[in-house]
């Protein structure tokens, strides 16, 4: 239905959003949980930024579809994990900023860097790892990895991790989970009690035989377990309220310049990131967990 649009339409043309509204809007309705997964870089524009010469080349289409499927879940509470580039993503789907390349970009007078990413090749025989510090015991991070009826832990020993690109600052309503030892920020989550929204920029689903990894995607099937028991009728009445938000949301944070393609190798004018808002069209959503 959309082939033959350029993604930057998306953006700017309210006939091209409402073709993909339509499409997202089912499928979205009927979740009960959503994982965002690892991938390539983000298109820097996307958080305001000029794209870095070390940053490589992105999945506009990919970029812009999953922004839209982001903001959607937090408006509808769904539980939702992120993994490393889906980490990042839903960071800047709300308005927060990233480090394009740590290298290159961390800030001198901080600590010096540990190995995020293997030189080379990716494949499974060359990921790092490193450990994480958890930043509150109580964050539904460090509870879902501590499990039912366990101590609690204040570190992970070792995550297995593979990029280049971290979040700098937090969209407003985050907090970080947990950090690595160089203090690049390891895992966030939403702070509001009404949402399972946690993001991990390591790798869990490459350690499915640890106990602390098992924990992590119970609590969030738990959560999604909790969430299917909201009756769909609450929320279809919501349809056209939303697709108006998300239209709201473009067209406070795309400038008319924008309407060049995305895909060009620079930008004209970086889109300036939303600020994450309260939205009144919460009322209708129970606590999902």
């Amino acid at each position: 239905m959309l082939e033959g649009y350029d993604p930057s339409q998306l953006l700017v043309d309210d006939h091209t959003f409402a073709l993909l509204f339509e499409v997202l809007w089912p499928v979205m309705r009927e979740l009960d949980g959503l994982v965002f997964t690892g991938g390539g870089d983000l298109y820097a524009c996307l958080y305001g930024q000029q794209p870095h010469p070390q940053a490589e080349s992105p999945d506009v289409w990919r970029d812009v579809w999953e922004r839209y499927l982001a903001r959607l879940a937090w408006l509808l509470c769904l539980p939702t994990l992120g993994i490393c580039r889906g980490m990042q993503l839903m960071n800047v789907a709300l308005g927060g900023t990233m480090y394009q390349d740590l290298r290159a970009q961390w800030p001198k007078d901080r600590a010096a860097l540990v190995r995020h990413r293997a030189r080379g090749r990716v494949s499974s025989s060359n990921w790092v790892t490193h450990p994480v510090q958890f930043g509150r015991p109580d964050s539904r991070l460090a509870l879902a990895v501590k499990g039912r009826g366990e101590l609690g832990r204040p570190v992970l020993e070792s995550v297995l991790s593979m990029h280049h690109q971290a979040v700098e600052a937090l969209a407003t309503g985050l907090e970080v989970s947990a950090t690595a030892p160089d203090g690049v920020i390891e895992a966030f989550e939403d702070s509001s009690p009404i949402r399972w929204w946690v993001a991990t920029q390591f790798h869990p689903e490459w350690s499915t035989h640890l106990h602390w990894v098992m924990g992590l995607f119970s609590a969030f099937v738990d959560a999604s377990r909790a969430y299917s028991a909201i009756p769909r009728g609450e929320i279809e009445p919501l349809r056209a309220e939303m697709r108006d938000w998300l239209r709201q949301c473009d067209r406070s944070s795309t400038p008319q310049a924008a309407l060049s393609p995305l895909h060009a190798e620079v930008s004209n004018a970086p889109i300036t990131p939303v600020t994450k808002r309260t939205s009144p069209l919460l009322h209708p959503i129970r606590e999902a967990v």
